[in-house]
């Protein structure tokens, strides 16, 4: 059962971002006395009594006609947006200062959409600050709940009411690999997805942007359990007018944060973009394994090198990610579709595995005797022995004498030795450095 989605709303200088960090524990949200701080919406899982949750921070809404900006109006279309997301409202407004004009017309909008909602009164530090509350029952949104967001006063109790009805805990489907299927929009992702569950999970449109939310299925693959994800297409920030488009990018950037490996698709036709290499990026960034497909591949002329050509196109605009596995096909056509579940498990299996101390030693005295550092920053660096410290990225951590007498492309030599040694197909490798 996916999880409950709790947002935060209220007009600006309610405390929403307070209350936010002190719900999740941590500074998420900028916090500042200045009205209008929080722009984005910010998304955390959080806990409370056993019930789990996505809680989302939001920026103050501004009533219509009363924007004084593009904008405020973006922001308080994002944050009408959260609304609709979320299964449960937690309405914040301000004691100290009564009901105002503006907290009206949020409650007005709260019940035309008849989400649940609770009603949360903060800045109440002491008793007389609950002289209020009994005006707060006029908004028709339920019983006002003191609150202090700053000291955490009365927060424990409306967390109580917040989750009421929520579900617990429950023990997720075990799966052997997670897969998110990544691309800018309509380069075929949706329709990848139903070729390799063999039947229409995911709707396919020729419009782009249509997959708004992601898609979990899991599918049988010689004995072991591939759990995909679509995704909805990652648009830059400079294209994310519409607030849902927000949350699409935030669900997909969710989906690389849970993935094992990501197929990252590339139109064949169009060729690569900035926004792949963009994409491409977070994926490197984030470790996680990877492989690149360019699909639609029934539209190109075929020549002499054409799949070669496109793959040294990419790795032109994309220089990073020259580790990742590709192949060209086409989902409409099912077109040499057949290798990329092959390929994603090899991906996988190699993130899997971890290199004997002695067996890794043995293997870099070997590289050291072959190519040793050089001097740098000042010295001559020498390494005294590595260890695997993580798989799935591999992770390698050098003891050496001075980290700064090795120069980066020393490092990327030994990464390239290790690479070409142990596989580790797909994967970005760490190779890491302490001083001894």
């Amino acid at each position: 059962m996916p999880l409950r989605t709790v947002a935060i709303i209220g007009r600006p200088n309610v405390g929403k971002s307070t209350l936010f960090n002190r719900i999740i524990g941590e500074k998420r949200s900028v916090v500042h006395e200045t009205a209008g701080v929080t722009r984005d919406r910010i998304a955390e899982t959080t806990d409370w009594a056993g019930h789990p949750f996505l809680l989302l921070d939001t920026g103050g809404i501004i009533p219509f006609g009363e924007s004084g900006s593009d904008f405020d109006a973006l922001v308080t279309e994002i944050a009408r947006a959260a609304i609709e997301e979320a299964d449960l409202v937690l309405f914040l407004v301000d004691a100290k200062v009564g009901p105002m004009a503006w907290d009206e017309s949020i409650a007005r909008d709260l019940r035309k959409r008849g989400k649940p909602v609770v009603l949360a009164c903060n800045k109440v530090e002491k008793d007389a600050d609950r002289s209020t509350l009994a005006e707060f029952y006029s908004l028709g949104v339920g019983e006002p709940q003191p609150i202090s967001a700053l000291h955490g006063r009365g927060v424990g109790d409306l967390l109580d009411e917040v989750v009421t009805g929520f579900p617990t805990h429950e023990v997720e489907q075990p799966c052997d690999c997670r897969v998110a299927i990544l691309g800018r929009p309509n380069v075929g992702k949706s329709s990848l997805l139903n070729v390799l569950v063999g039947k229409e999970e995911a709707l396919v449109s020729t419009i782009p942007g249509t997959t708004r939310d992601s898609v979990h299925t899991d599918l049988k693959w010689h004995g072991h359990t591939i759990r995909l994800i679509d995704t909805a297409g990652l648009k830059r920030k400079s294209k994310v007018k519409e607030a849902i488009e927000v949350f699409s990018n935030m669900r997909t950037l969710r989906a690389l944060e849970l993935c094992d490996v990501a197929v990252l698709m590339v139109d064949a036709d169009a060729g690569p973009v900035s926004q792949d290499a963009k994409i491409a990026g977070l994926i490197h960034d984030a470790g996680k394994g990877v492989a690149v497909c360019f699909n639609k591949w029934d539209l190109i002329s075929k020549e002499t090198n054409t799949h070669l050509g496109h793959w040294e196109k990419f790795c032109d605009s994309v220089p990073f990610l020259g580790y990742a596995p590709w192949f060209t096909a086409s989902a409409l056509t099912r077109q040499r579709t057949g290798r990329i579940m092959e390929t994603v498990w090899q991906i996988h299996e190699g993130r899997q595995q971890r290199i004997a101390t002695s067996v890794l030693n043995e293997f870099l005295e070997g590289v050291i005797r072959y190519q040793q550092p050089r001097a740098h920053g000042g010295g001559l660096g020498k390494i005294y022995y590595a260890t695997q410290v993580e798989s799935a990225p591999p992770v390698f951590v050098l003891s050496v004498n001075e980290p700064k007498f090795f120069a980066r492309n020393y490092l990327r030599f030994l990464n390239n030795q290790l690479r070409k040694e142990y596989g580790f197909t797909g994967s970005r490798i760490f190779v890491k450095m302490k001083k001894h």
